[in-house]
């Protein structure tokens, strides 16, 4: 009887740990900081994607584009949001970083590049040639190092040898600290990547706070080419302040360039031949390629505004700021 009930108790004790055990992880979805866009505007449409195929995903925050990189490369299950330059700059320093990451897709939307000075200084940093020609002495403010506009202006210095010299560059905790420092006089020009949304907190700001957008566009950033052939970044003519905003000398619209939203994960060849999460991973991969972009795109009024506020530049007018570019940085080096 004693023995009957012990093993009774053993088999139930056993049943409830297995009722009680610990689920299986969800695989993550690595975004940005949390009152980012990342997180609260496109990893949940994406998130629903998935879900809706009976695929287990979360979202996670990070310190943005570098560090989902990252992430993918040590978990191939993951996925990661990241700026499509990012990716090709650390596949530049990293080739390996090719053939363990598959982007599924990059069509979703663009991010620009855009930077910002003081009244000030807008006599003389007209440009990005003006910017670049006096980069040795300007004073840079960024965002964290791991964040995608670091690592963009990372990428831009690397191929630009006079943005290379630049060497009072402050890493801040936020793209808004690195503002701050331009507006408080601590440096002189504040460099970030930004969905175009001039509806944005942060473009409010910047138009009351009076600040110069600079363009971030020229020749050699409009070169910048992928592995497969494509452009690493499109010039776009771009709204920086939403109506009735602009109360100053400032200006409503800039041409400047844009690099896509991409969606990454590992390479389904990392994970085992046959095994039910190489045979999920590309499963997945195939879902989100195929589903219409829209149902990847929110449809808030923000984000629509934003497509609608977005041209194309034309070439005559493309070649006329690119040569400006040139005059400046040529006569800023005599």
């Amino acid at each position: 009887m004693t023995i009957m009930k012990t093993t009774w108790f053993t088999g139930a004790a056993m049943a409830a740990a297995l009722v009680v055990g610990p689920a299986l992880a969800a695989n993550p979805i690595y975004t940005g900081g949390q009152s980012g866009s990342y997180f609260g505007s496109f990893g949940p449409l994406l998130l629903d994607v998935l879900k809706k195929e009976f695929f287990d995903y979360e979202l996670k925050t990070s310190a943005g584009s570098g560090e989902n990189i990252e992430q993918v490369l040590s978990n191939p299950q993951a996925i990661g949001m990241t700026q499509t330059d990012v990716l090709a700059f650390k596949s530049a320093q990293n080739p390996a970083i090719a053939d363990k990451i598959s982007i599924i897709r990059n069509d979703v939307t663009n991010e620009c590049l855009y930077a910002v000075t003081t009244e000030a200084n807008q006599d003389r940093l007209t440009n990005w040639g003006a910017v670049a020609g006096y980069a040795r002495r300007v004073r840079f403010a960024l965002g964290p190092q791991d964040s995608g506009s670091a690592q963009t202006f990372q990428l831009l210095q690397s191929f630009d040898e006079r943005l290379a010299e630049a060497s009072k560059v402050s890493y801040l905790d936020s793209t808004d600290a690195a503002i701050d420092a331009v507006i408080n006089g601590q440096a002189d020009v504040a460099f970030f990547v930004q969905f175009p949304d001039p509806s944005n907190a942060r473009f409010e700001r910047l138009n009351d706070a009076k600040m110069v957008f600079v363009p971030v566009v020229d020749r050699n950033i409009l070169r910048q080419r992928f592995a497969d052939g494509e452009r690493a970044y499109v010039p776009l003519e771009v709204k920086v302040t939403s109506a009735g905003l602009l109360n100053w000398q400032g200006v409503e619209k800039i041409v400047t360039a844009c690099t896509p939203l991409a969606y990454i994960t590992g390479n389904p060849d990392m994970l085992p031949e046959g095994s039910t999460e190489r045979l999920d991973q590309e499963e997945m991969i195939k879902i989100v390629r195929e589903v219409p972009v829209s149902e990847l795109q929110p449809q808030a009024g923000w984000f629509q505004s934003m497509l609608d506020d977005l041209a194309q530049v034309s070439e005559q007018g493309l070649e006329k700021a690119l040569q400006a570019v040139d005059d400046a940085r040529e006569s800023i080096a005599q």
